[in-house]
């Protein structure tokens, strides 16, 4: 997420990285400081706009979860009515609400882990704010110890080389990846084709298997 991204960026920032674009180091830590608050602030918005979202997944699930009962239990009694077809519908539908419900609790578990990894970044933004109030004179006579220094910003200027190769090198990676999705293409047609065939027959096998189930556990 660009918001996590962000965070990340801010947490890990280095003040002397930004010498060459601050002739005040105060200016500079002014303006860290500013960035974090919004960042901070926005963060913390965007966590509970997650955390509505899982409220409203986990309401669907409590929505489906009754759904997958009340399709089980019309099975249960087409099957007293011997009516066997409309046992067949019942249990066709409630085992597509069962792969819903598998779907939402894994998108749930997804949306827990959002959550969580943005309320940490959250708390570490804090306390890198905190740390940088309470060093604030500290690390400006440092920051401007290091900008009377050439070979301090040749070195920033070597590792500023090196996320360039790096982001070249992901940029690289990624045109591979796209040139291997391309070249396995024009298989994909046929593929899809073939599991939709197979997962059809698999769809009325598990119908009748579990509609056999369903008539001997009523007659014992």
């Amino acid at each position: 997420m660009k918001m996590i991204k962000r965070m990340k960026g801010i947490i890990n920032s280095n003040i002397s990285a930004k010498l060459d674009k601050f002739e005040d180091p105060e200016k500079m830590i002014r303006y860290m400081m500013r960035e974090i608050d919004e960042t901070i602030v926005e963060a913390k918005s965007a966590t509970t706009a997650k955390m509505a979202t899982l409220s409203i997944i986990e309401k669907e699930i409590a929505e489906t979860q009754s759904e997958k009962e009340r399709w089980s239990a019309r099975a249960i009694l087409a099957v007293e009515k011997k009516k066997d077809d409309l046992a067949r519908q019942a249990i066709a539908e409630k085992q597509r609400v069962e792969k819903h419900l598998s779907h939402l609790h894994e998108e749930k578990q997804g949306m827990n882990n959002i959550v969580s990894s943005m309320q940490t970044h959250v708390h570490e933004l804090e306390a890198k704010r905190d740390e940088i109030k309470d060093k604030e004179r500290m690390l400006i006579q440092r920051a401007y110890h290091a900008k009377e220094k050439k070979k301090v910003l040749e070195t920033l200027k070597g590792l500023d080389a090196s996320a360039t190769c790096r982001r070249f090198n992901e940029f690289e990676e990624k045109i591979e990846h796209l040139e291997a999705q391309a070249s396995v293409a024009s298989y994909t047609t046929k593929e899809q084709q073939s599991e939709a065939t197979f997962a059809k027959i698999e769809k009325d096998e598990s119908i009748e298997s579990e509609l056999t189930l369903l008539k001997e556990s009523l007659n014992t």
